[in-house]
């Protein structure tokens, strides 16, 4: 094989992760990078977003490298897809002879409105792209026809056309990532030196109405737990990474398979620091193993709590009404474990007594950290489709990130719930209870990752706020008539 190809991790920065977060690897990309070099190819990573080179540098680095074959992708795809789109038109300009290839969870939906509107993109890749892309590239090397490469969408002519959808991977354990792609000291996350995203699974078994991530992985499907614990030894004997986040959408779906994976996990003695997301009912279910997980390395377990109201809970096809939530982070607290709550504004009409009611309720609650979002519209959702385009204030793609307002509210203004959302975040993480277990608890690795994670949340909201009143613009109610299309067809701002 001759092709050269570029993965770029587009430079969108999100405040949370510029200002205090830090930065995980490009999971999607590394996911696809393994099978390309086990093709023949060679292959180069640049993550644009954790460098911040000017676009000019980045240019110049492909036309070093010699690059072939560009593939992009984010894993915050649709806030970052403005700029993925103007990464792209520069890329095509100054490098016209370089194909193209966009993909990730957005691009998947709006894939036939994107290759419309912007010609300068050879192909999107919809849905998982390892066997995908290795295909594509592939028949490109051999000046192969397109058309029966399942899952991708692609422009003959002045013709955009949808190959057939590829059935989803059943034995992800073939597929290896591309860890030797990683320039591994760049990468770090609440404090912890060489930090990775890995995924033991994909898919989720419950449907919530506003969430679209069961709907791109079809099924839930998993990595065996030998294979996961192979990989974690290679991150942290080969890459000496200290700290791994989970990308499953619900890593412990599984009750057997779990155990099984923290009793091998607790064996190999990692001494690494792990984060997984979970349901609070699973929490509650494996509530006589929660020791297992504190003793395998997991620190951080994230619950989507979304509401403290049992009938929002119930109508967005949640399983955990308020009873359970509170339960899970009393679990957790037993066991010195680190809970983070998901809270959801906007799935229900807000107002400041919704506002009060859902801080009395995470106060009685106790939980560790809370991360207060806004519901965001994706159109491929079923939250989506149930929202009337003209109530969307926030037409910059690049503020659907969920922590910027994008629907109106009938009863706060936006600067209203941004002061009410922000207020319960700071008396919430400000409470006496929460300062005195970061003095007096008695396990010092709780206290030490707390005390990181309360420093990084400070930074996070000050930018924020700095966010909102300097770079925010809302649009009138309106401005948008239809949904999917439109959005994807947005004029391209600079930056």
């Amino acid at each position: 094989m001759s092709g050269k190809i570029v993965l770029i991790n587009p430079a969108r920065h999100f405040i949370s992760n510029q200002f205090g977060v830090g930065y995980l690897t490009p999971l999607g990309l590394i996911c696809i990078g393994g099978p390309l070099i086990d093709a023949g190819f060679t292959v180069k990573l640049i993550d644009h977003d954790l460098y911040g080179w000017s676009m000019e540098r980045l240019i110049q680095e492909l036309f070093d490298f010699e690059a072939d074959y560009v593939l992009l992708g984010h894993s915050g795809s649709t806030g970052a897809h403005t700029t993925a789109i103007m990464t792209i038109q520069s890329i095509r300009k100054a490098l016209p002879h370089i194909r193209i290839v966009y993909g990730g969870v957005y691009p998947s939906y709006a894939d036939q409105s994107i290759l419309r509107t912007y010609k300068e993109i050879d192909v999107i890749v919809r849905g998982e792209g390892e066997q995908t892309i290795v295909d594509l590239i592939n028949a490109w090397e051999n000046d192969s026809k397109l058309e029966n490469i399942a899952g991708i969408t692609w422009r003959n002519g002045d013709k955009v056309i949808a190959n057939r959808s590829r059935p989803p991977i059943q034995d992800l354990d073939s597929y290896r990532f591309g860890w030797e792609l990683v320039d591994w000291p760049r990468y770090q996350m609440f404090g912890f030196d060489h930090a990775a995203g890995l995924q033991f699974s994909r898919g989720c078994p419950l449907t919530c109405s506003y969430c679209g991530q069961w709907m791109f992985w079809k099924k839930w499907r998993h990595r065996s737990p030998e294979n996961i614990l192979e990989q974690l030894e290679i991150l942290v004997n080969q890459y000496g990474v200290k700290l791994v986040w989970f990308a499953d959408e619900n890593f412990a779906a599984d009750r057997e398979l779990t155990k099984h994976i923290l009793e091998l996990m607790i064996e190999a003695k990692l001494n690494i620091s792990m984060n997984v997301n979970m349901t609070a009912a699973d929490v509650v279910r494996d509530a006589d193993i929660l020791h297992l997980y504190k003793s395998a390395g997991i620190d951080y377990i994230v619950m989507g709590i979304e509401s403290l109201n049992d009938q929002v809970i119930a109508s967005v096809r949640k399983n955990n009404p308020y009873a359970i939530s509170k339960e899970a982070v009393r679990l957790l607290r037993q066991n010195n474990i680190i809970s983070l709550m998901n809270i959801i504004y906007g799935l229900e009409e807000e107002s400041w007594g919704t506002i009060l009611d859902k801080f009395k309720g995470m106060l009685e609650m106790d939980g560790d950290i809370l991360n207060a979002m806004y519901l965001t519209p994706h159109f491929w959702t079923a939250q989506g489709r149930a929202t009337d385009p003209l109530t969307i204030i926030q037409t910059d793609l690049g503020k659907w990130t969920y922590r910027n307002q994008v629907i109106a509210n009938p009863r706060l203004k936006p600067i209203e719930l941004f002061l009410g959302v922000k207020l319960t975040e700071a008396f919430f993480h400000l409470r006496l209870r929460a300062l005195m277990r970061l003095i007096l608890g008695k396990d010092k690795r709780y206290i030490k990752i707390m005390r990181r994670s309360i420093l990084v949340g400070i930074r996070v909201i000050s930018a924020e706020i700095l966010e909102f009143f300097w770079k925010t613009k809302f649009s009138p109610q309106g401005s948008l008539k239809y949904l999917p299309d439109s959005i994807s067809s947005l004029p391209i701002k600079e930056y």
